[in-house]
C-alpha cells in the first residue's frame, strides 16, 4: 500500500512538473512572437546618456509602471498612476516608489503636473520627464489600461486585499479581508474622494494592491496561469520589457512575501498655484530616497 501511494505521488509530481514546463513553453512561444524595441524616441541631449535601452545590472530591473485610461494613445491621455519599480533578483527585494500624479515638475520646459507628460508625448515624454525630475537613467516601462488591470486580476482568479477602512464605492467596500475580482480590485484602486489625504490615500491602496497581486502571481501554483494572464492583458498593455525578462524575474521571485516588497511615495505636500492644485515634492527628502534606492541609476548632473 505504501509503495502504491509513493508511485501515485511520484506520478502526480511528474504531471505537475510537465504542466509547469508546458506553461513555460507557451510563454516562450508568445515571447518569440513579440517585437521588442531597443530604443526610445528621445533626444540624447534630454537624457544625458543617450537613448539606447540597456539593463544596467543583469540581476536588476528598473521600470516605470503607468496606469492609463487606454494604452497606445500618443497624445491626450494623462497617466492615472505612476510607480517606479526596482526588482533585485540577488537580494530578492522589490522597491516600489509611487509618484503622485499631481507632482509639479518640469514637463517639456514648463512647470506642470507630471501626469500631463503622457498627454503631450505618450510614454516617451513620461519617461523623459521622470528622468529629468529624478536624474536617473530610466529606460523601461509597462503601460497598462484599466481594462488590463481588471482582466489580469480575473485571469489570476482574483486577489486578496485587506481593506483597512470602509470605502464608499458603488459596491460599498467594508473593512476586512476581501477576495476581489477584477472590477472590484479596479474600483478599490481608483477610489479617492473619501480619503482625508485624497490622492495619497488612493496611492496607499494602489501600493497594497500591487503588493498582493505580485505575491499572488508569483505563487508556484499560479505559474501555469501566466500564459492566460498574458493573453488576457496583451491587447491592453504596452511595454518595452521582453517577455523572457518578465518570466525570468517572475520565477526569481516565486513565493515572495510582504517583507521583501518595500513601498514608499515621493515626499511632498499639496498646494495651490495660480488656482491649480499641485503636489509639491520635497526635494531634499526625494533626493534621499533616490540615492538610497536608485543609486545604480544616477545620471551625472
Amino acid at each position: 500500500m505504501n509503495i502504491k501511494k509513493r508511485i501515485i505521488k511520484a506520478i502526480l509530481i511528474i504531471l505537475m512538473g510537465l504542466t509547469v514546463l508546458f506553461a513555460i513553453q507557451l510563454v516562450r512561444g508568445f515571447i518569440g512572437s513579440q517585437i521588442i524595441k531597443d530604443e526610445n524616441n528621445f533626444t540624447g541631449s534630454d537624457l544625458g546618456e543617450g537613448n539606447k535601452i540597456e539593463q544596467k545590472n543583469k540581476d536588476e530591473l528598473l521600470f516605470v509602471f503607468a496606469g492609463v485610461d487606454a494604452t497606445g494613445e500618443k497624445f491626450g491621455t494623462r497617466t492615472d498612476t505612476l510607480m517606479l519599480v526596482l526588482m533585485n533578483k540577488e537580494n530578492k527585494t522589490i522597491d516600489i516608489i509611487s509618484i503622485p500624479r499631481d507632482t509639479r515638475v518640469n514637463v517639456d520646459g514648463n512647470m506642470d503636473k507630471i501626469n500631463a507628460a503622457h498627454s503631450y508625448g505618450g510614454m516617451d515624454d513620461t519617461i523623459k520627464t521622470i528622468r529629468n525630475f529624478l536624474s536617473i537613467d530610466l529606460d523601461y516601462y509597462a503601460e497598462v489600461s484599466f481594462q488590463a488591470v481588471e482582466d489580469g486580476v480575473d485571469a489570476l482568479g482574483g486577489v486578496d486585499i485587506n481593506v483597512p477602512d470602509q470605502i464608499a464605492t458603488a459596491q460599498n467596500i467594508e473593512p476586512g479581508l476581501h477576495h476581489f475580482n477584477g472590477k472590484q480590485a479596479l474600483d478599490y484602486c481608483r477610489f479617492r474622494k473619501g480619503y482625508a489625504n485624497a490622492d495619497l490615500g488612493r496611492i496607499s491602496c494602489q501600493q497594497d494592491f500591487v503588493v498582493q497581486f505580485i505575491k499572488n502571481m508569483t505563487k508556484l501554483k499560479n505559474i501555469i496561469k501566466i500564459p492566460g494572464v498574458i493573453s488576457k492583458v496583451s491587447s491592453n498593455m504596452d511595454s518595452n520589457i521582453s517577455m523572457s525578462t518578465i518570466l525570468s524575474f517572475a520565477w526569481a521571485f516565486k513565493n515572495i512575501d510582504d517583507a521583501q516588497i518595500n513601498t514608499q511615495t515621493i515626499p511632498g505636500y499639496p498646494d495651490m498655484i495660480d488656482g491649480i492644485s499641485y503636489y509639491i515634492p520635497d526635494n531634499e527628502a526625494t533626493i534621499d530616497i533616490r540615492n538610497k534606492i536608485l543609486y545604480n541609476y544616477l545620471l551625472e548632473e
